[in-house]
């Protein structure tokens, strides 16, 4: 019975090593990859004035129940960006990932004039429209690594994902001082009376 335990405690190690090594592989190509200088080249070639821009790899996924009865599905949606943002701007250009090749679609500019409500957590930023209803959420992080095909890239942006955060609570204060908000709890119930 022993041999069996040893057997599969050298099993999970080996299985550990070797998920380790993919990721450590797939972080050190990702630190200086193709597709973080494509993310930056797409900011500077659509954004107006692109280059005063930092550029940075987002997502967002959404989350779908559906189904009837005892039967339950989930579904999982993906949109990915390339985010460009300085001081109270922020552009959001579509990426599409069509058999390995990287395209990219018209930029939606999120002013903070356009903005009613801004909720800065750590990795990711939730923006709201002036009647306070979500638009969306994005995730910039630190570590991206091609897992699947919902996961397309190798980009490591620890730079860029701090000073998203930075940008994401300035503009947090920023619209939410303009629009009367000093309690997102209270504004998201508010809203939902609404």
């Amino acid at each position: 019975m022993t041999q069996y335990i040893v057997i599969g405690v050298i099993a999970v190690v080996v299985l550990f090593v070797i998920v380790y090594i993919k990721m450590s592989i797939d972080e050190k190509k990702g630190a200086n990859s193709p597709e973080k200088q494509k993310i930056q080249d797409i900011v500077k070639k659509v954004v107006p004035g692109g280059e005063s821009y930092t550029a940075a790899y987002g997502t967002r996924e959404e989350l779908a129940l559906g189904g009837g009865g005892r039967t339950v599905t989930t579904t999982t949606s993906y949109w990915y960006y390339a985010v460009a943002f300085k001081p109270g701007d922020l552009y959001l250009v579509p990426l599409s990932f069509d058999g390995g090749d990287l395209s990219y679609g018209e930029p939606v500019h999120l002013g903070k004039n356009d903005l009613g409500m801004v909720e800065a957590k750590k990795g990711y930023t939730i923006f709201y429209d002036k009647d306070r209803k979500d638009i969306m959420t994005l995730y910039v992080v630190e570590s991206n690594t091609k897992d699947d095909k919902y996961h397309p890239v190798n980009i490591q942006q620890k730079e860029e994902a701090e000073a998203f955060a930075q940008f994401s609570q300035a503009l947090m204060r920023e619209v939410n001082s303009a629009n009367g908000i000093t309690d997102i709890k209270a504004a998201k119930k508010e809203a939902r009376k609404n």
